[in-house]
Parts: C-alpha cells; structure tokens; sequence
C-alpha cells in the first residue's frame, strides 16, 4: 500500500538513488517498526517455534538507506550476520513488510544495533518503501545554504532570507524580521510541491510546482495529501535548521 496516491510519483531518476545516503529517523517521527526474527539461544542455535516463523521484536529505526536500515532493539535480540528476517513497518493505516538479512549488529548496555540489507536489489525497491525514504530524507537531509540577499543580510523589502537545501528536491526558505529576527513567512518545498505559511494568519497554502517549478493549484485530494506530508516531515527535520524554525513549523503542523 503506497502512503501517497496522488503525490510522491516517484520518478525514476539516477540522480536521486543516492544509494550511500543514510536518513536520520528522529524519535519524534511516528513511524512503528517490528522486526520478525527467529532468534538463537545462549548457544548461538537457531530457537525453535511451533509454526515455524520468528518472533516480533518492537524496535527503533535509527536510519534509513536505499539498500537498508538500522533499527535499535531490546538487548535479548540475539542472532548472527545473514541470518533472515522480515522488517514491518507501519505509519498511520499503511503497513509496509520488507525481506532482509542482518548485516551487522553492535551490542550496547541497554540494547543491540541491527544494521539491515534488504532482498532486493535498488532497481526492484518496493513503491511505498522508496516514498518512505524521500518522506525520511525530505527534513533529515536539509542543511543550511548559507545564502545572503544582501551584504547586511535582508533582502529589498526589509526581511532577512534563511535558505536550506536538502535531497529529492527539498528545500525550506524562511524570511524573518530584519531586526527582531521573528519568523513571518516560510516555504517548504517537497519534490514537485509546496507548502507556505504565514505566522501573521497562522495558516496554510499547499501549490503545485510540477511545470518549470511555478506554482499551480492543487485539488483538493491532493491537499489532503500533501498537508498529511508535511505534518510526518516536520517531526523528522534535522538539527542543522534552527530551533525556532523547527518550532515554528510544529505549530503549523499540529
């Protein structure tokens, strides 16, 4: 089942596979995973169940790549590199099963770091998974731009310009005060479409950027959907945006 009906069309484009890329998954992001694993005992021998499947261990994605992901479980997880398993994960009603094998795994105190490679190879990557990794990417990977508009930092009309690219075509612009510095308007742009606010009404505007990037009306399906992207986005946006835009966009996405 794909998260996304009428957005996210996932365009095969090589650019974007970035296969070494790996997607911070914060703890905020609402997003469930349970690995089914046989097991092994203190021994190292392969545990035994009377139906002949493994058993659920809940854990935490700690990140996300095109060929695998790392998942955080509780320390009597035990098993040994290739054994296979079956990775479950779930996001509001859209359930998501993924064939892997562990490919690592590192002991802690209070639990075991599984790294995770899929069955498949990237040119087979199921639909919903690869939406899944751009929905992941869309905030864990933006960073700041670093632009300036002008030599004192504000722009012709008198707001300071904050820029911040990320991968498949994310990218968040903030305009602030010039002195200030409060937030009055931003723009988020996720692959072919956009979400605007503006913290003077408090509400928010969704357009379409699929025609040389220039903003088109939307229906209203895909509002709905586009409105559901950015509330699982923002939860998940990297530490390198500042706290207050952070802030800010939470406030938009409750």
């Amino acid at each position: 089942m794909l998260f996304f009906e009428r957005i996210l069309n996932l365009k095969n484009n090589p650019k974007e596979q970035r296969r070494a890329s790996r997607y911070a998954v914060g703890p905020a992001f609402p997003l469930k995973a349970v690995l089914n694993l046989v097991g092994r005992d203190e021994f190292g021998e392969l545990l035994k169940s009377s139906d002949g499947q493994g058993w659920d261990w809940v854990g935490r994605p700690i990140n996300f790549s095109a060929t695998g992901v790392s998942l955080q479980l509780p320390p009597a997880t035990a098993a040994r590199r290739g054994d296979p398993c079956r990775l479950n994960l779930s996001l509001a009603d859209c359930e998501l099963t993924l064939p892997c094998h562990v490919a690592h795994l590192r002991g802690h105190q209070d639990s075991v770091l599984f790294g995770l490679t899929f069955d498949f190879v990237p040119a087979k990557t199921p639909p919903a998974y690869r939406q899944l990794l751009e929905l992941v990417a869309f905030g864990a990977s933006l960073k700041s731009e670093k632009v300036k508009t002008a030599a004192a930092g504000a722009d012709a009309a008198g707001y300071v310009v904050e820029h911040y690219g990320g991968d498949y075509e994310s990218h968040l612009t903030v305009w602030r005060e010039a002195t200030a510095g409060a937030i009055q308007w931003f723009e988020f742009q996720l692959a072919d479409y956009c979400v605007r606010g503006s913290a003077a009404s408090g509400t928010l505007e969704f357009a379409s950027l699929q025609k040389q990037k220039k903003s088109r009306p939307v229906t209203p399906a895909q509002v709905e959907e586009i409105h559901q992207l950015f509330r699982w986005v923002v939860p998940n946006i990297t530490g390198a945006v500042p706290e207050d835009v952070r802030h800010s966009l939470q406030e938009f996405a409750a």
